[in-house]
């Protein structure tokens, strides 16, 4: 998390209106800002569609580079941008103004957001599964009726029932699954998810779901891919995993995957299972505590990384987990030498 630096957010008069050029990664778009709205608001008053989340400021997923004019986040809030991405560029386009005409670079290309429509929908709980003392599958089965599409690695935003609360869960089903959807998710001591999953939760219940969105998924398929996940951050990448397995046979597939305790762990079997009919991917489990359950290393996602498993120049990395793993995994491949624009991650916030 980061301050804004109040040195890059002084008074000073904003224009009525300033055209925003977004420049994604297949074409660009341009919207009209008004000096009193974010960048995201106006996008979607709009019709242009940006990944989001939180619309707060704290999940960053909706980043993008100022690549020219004076965009500014209000200053003295805390961000989850560290302060030398905000001195290189990177701005939160839900906290974002502008100054004048600007032009913003994002990782993305827009026809992924337009390809997979985001719908609503009343899903039907078709298993509760804990596959730990921390982690639980969620199966939601959508009517007949739906029509429902998602790029591997996005997730969808439920409605907790008996709430007005909304929480996001990356699918971990794969895209052909798109009437009964897959979910893997951290059941916590206190939280409006965590307390229904574990009180209330039964198979028929009815509930609300909005999507797909996000970005997070495969970039490059050129290449050797890296995961890494923490808890249940494994939920993308085991729907990633089940793209890849069709899709690529060329290249090493490496998947680092880390819990707190031994306890914690889970889909040891799937994962097993996955390397033996897919050749080329490599598992890597990892726990903090001591363990004895054989296969598994003492450790964390980050610290049983090496330079082999950046080596070759095309490899893409992909990080789903808590925020504290994510940034230390960053630096971490930075360390080794990966490129910055080589590394995709993806943080899941409290539930």
């Amino acid at each position: 998390m980061s301050i804004a630096p109040t040195d890059t957010l002084p008074e000073r008069s904003m224009a009525t209106q300033s055209n925003v050029r977004l420049n994604f990664t297949d074409g660009t778009k341009t919207v009209q800002v008004p000096a009193d709205t974010t960048i995201l608001e106006a996008a979607t008053e709009a019709g242009v569609r940006l990944v989001s989340q939180c619309t707060v400021g704290t999940c960053g997923t909706c980043v993008g580079r100022v690549a020219r004019g004076d965009v500014i986040m209000p200053e003295g809030r805390v961000y989850s941008l560290k302060k030398d991405e905000i001195d290189a560029g990177q701005r939160l386009l839900c906290q974002s103004h502008v100054r004048g005409d600007s032009e913003i670079d994002l990782d993305y290309p827009a026809s992924m957001l337009d390809e997979y429509p985001v719908i609503t929908a009343t899903a039907k709980v078709g298993a509760i599964i804990w596959l730990g003392e921390t982690a639980v599958e969620l199966q939601l089965k959508l009517p007949k009726s739906v029509r429902f599409a998602f790029r591997a690695g996005q997730y969808v935003r439920m409605q907790v029932p008996g709430t007005d609360e909304w929480r996001s869960y990356s699918m971990a089903s794969g895209e052909r699954d798109r009437k009964k959807l897959t979910f893997t998710i951290r059941v916590l001591p206190t939280g409006v998810m965590s307390d229904y999953l574990r009180n209330n939760a039964v198979v028929g219940d009815r509930i609300e779901i909005e999507g797909p969105t996000g970005s997070f998924g495969l970039i490059d398929e050129s290449g050797p891919v890296l995961m890494i996940a923490g808890g249940t951050g494994l939920a993308p990448m085991l729907s990633m995993l089940e793209k890849l397995q069709t899709a690529r046979d060329e290249y090493p597939i490496r998947l680092v995957f880390g819990c707190s305790r031994e306890t914690d762990l889970f889909h040891l079997d799937e994962l097993e299972a996955r390397q033996g009919f897919m050749s080329k991917l490599d598992v890597r489990v990892v726990v903090d505590e001591p363990t004895a359950v054989t296969g598994v290393l003492e450790g964390n996602p980050v610290s049983v990384l090496n330079a082999a498993d950046v080596e070759h120049p095309l490899t893409s990395a992909y990080l789903c987990g808590p925020p504290a793993m994510l940034k230390a995994a960053e630096e971490r491949l930075l360390e080794l030498g990966m490129p910055a624009e080589r590394i995709h991650a993806e943080q899941f916030l409290p539930s």
